[in-house]
C-alpha cells in the first residue's frame, strides 16, 4: 500500500472520505471526489445510504487514521475461493466469487495473481483460501492449498 504518512505539524485540514465503513484522509479535493465517484459507481441499486461514499471537509485537527492518501487508491477485481476442510477431509462449506477491492481494504485487496492461506481454526476445521487477480491462478492455488490442508490431516 502506498500511503504518505501524516505530518503531525500540518495545519492543512485535508479532506476526509467516508466510503462505507472505511474512513480515508486525502490530500486534495480532486482525489476525494474521484474516490467518491468511483466507489459510488460500484454500489448496487439496493445499497443502503450508509454504504455510499461522501466527502467531509475538516477544519479542525485531524484525529482519524494516521495516514494520508496522496493519490487515488488502486481498485481491481479480486477473485476468491474459500473452503472449510473438516478433520475427515470433507468440505463443510465452499465459496467462490469475485469482488471489486480497494487498496485500503486490508486483507481482501491484492495485486498478486494468487495468494493462498491455510489456517487451522479452533473448532477443528482448516480454512483454505485462494485470492488474486487471475481467476485461473486462483483456481490452481486453491486446488493446491486444499491438497496441502488434506495432507496435514493425515
Amino acid at each position: 500500500m502506498t500511503e504518505t504518512p501524516q505530518d503531525p505539524t500540518a495545519t492543512e485540514p485535508g479532506f476526509v472520505v467516508q466510503a462505507g465503513v472505511h474512513t480515508l484522509r486525502v490530500t486534495t479535493r480532486a482525489i476525494a471526489d474521484e474516490i467518491t465517484a468511483l466507489w459510488n459507481s460500484q454500489i448496487g441499486e439496493d445499497a443502503l445510504e450508509r454504504d455510499y461514499a461522501r466527502v467531509v471537509e475538516r477544519d479542525e485537527q485531524w484525529t482519524g487514521p494516521r495516514s494520508v492518501w496522496d493519490h487515488v487508491p488502486d481498485c481491481r477485481t479480486v477473485y476468491y475461493q474459500l473452503a472449510a476442510v473438516e478433520q475427515d477431509g470433507s468440505l463443510s462449506g465452499e465459496w467462490a466469487g469475485q469482488r471489486l477491492r480497494w487498496e485500503f481494504e486490508s486483507g481482501s485487496y491484492t495485486a498478486l495473481p494468487c495468494r493462498i492461506r491455510i489456517e487451522k481454526q479452533p473448532r477443528g476445521c482448516t480454512e483454505v483460501e485462494a485470492q488474486g487477480t487471475d481467476p485461473v491462478e486462483v483456481a490452481a492455488g486453491f486446488a493446491s492449498a486444499l491438497g496441502q490442508a488434506r495432507e496435514q490431516l493425515s
